[in-house]
């Protein structure tokens, strides 16, 4: 439940409520799939700090857990969240691996939302180093000594010479919650509201308003055409207000 801060490229703290979640992104060089040789790699993974809530203590059942990491994974995947081209180094000799750990530190409910907000926030704020193919050994440029960085082929640049992250991040996915509770449905609802709740349905959406994945936790029910329909159009609606902390957020860490 604990993330080292070494060759952290990108990080944020995310929160919904009263759950909250660290993500932080690393990188490493990384040999390409011969199916995909211009492709890089990007692996996503979440526990739970020992302390974010009962239900998560070690030796007990955790289907939060995989639900969270389920949540977040599937959604950056099917949204095509990050450019895995831009990942390439040298086509079919290296590309970037880049891990996004999450840690949920408190878990009051709709931990795998909170989650992936934490993960594509780490991502927006992940810078790669630049990177080159010398004599079939990967240089980072950081590491050779007056090195001028504008001779990097490794980035792309944009219409003024000036670099383009190698990490681009296409949208953002954003994943909402809802409860089925004695007929009636709680959006973004507490871990003790979950609890108690028949069955949970997340949606996931991106910009163009795509539904990127629909989850269901609990079978005590199964969710109907109606419901699915009312939890589609909470998560529309949640959409707008979640993207634009998001945008706040990143422009103030940019301001800094």
């Amino acid at each position: 439940g604990v993330v080292s801060a070494a060759n952290v490229r990108g990080s944020c703290v995310a929160k919904r409520g009263h759950t909250t979640a660290a993500a932080a992104v690393r990188c490493a060089v990384a040999t390409p799939d011969a199916r995909a040789p211009g492709r890089g790699f990007v692996d996503v993974d979440v526990t739970f700090a020992t302390q974010c809530g009962e239900t998560q203590r070690p030796g007990r059942g955790c289907a939060g857990r995989d639900s969270a990491r389920e949540t977040a994974r599937e959604a950056l995947a099917s949204a095509s969240a990050v450019d895995a081209e831009r990942l390439c180094i040298e086509r079919g000799v290296a590309v970037w691996r880049v891990r996004v750990d999450v840690v949920i530190l408190d878990d009051d409910g709709c931990a795998g939302d909170c989650a992936l907000l934490a993960a594509i926030g780490a991502l927006r704020d992940c810078v790669l180093p630049r990177a080159r193919v010398e004599r079939g050994k990967v240089v980072l440029e950081d590491d050779v000594e007056g090195e001028d960085p504008s001779t990097s082929t490794a980035m792309a640049v944009d219409e003024e010479g000036a670099h383009i992250p190698a990490l681009v991040v296409n949208n953002t996915p954003v994943s909402l919650t809802t409860a089925l509770y004695k007929g009636h449905l709680i959006v973004d609802p507490t871990r003790e509201e979950e609890a108690l709740s028949r069955c949970l349905v997340s949606v996931c959406l991106t910009e163009d308003g795509m539904i990127r994945g629909v989850f269901k936790r609990g079978g005590e029910v199964e969710a109907t055409e109606d419901m699915l329909m009312k939890c589609i159009a909470a998560a529309k609606h949640n959409y707008s207000a979640t993207k634009q902390v998001i945008e706040e957020s990143m422009a103030d860490d940019d301001d800094e």
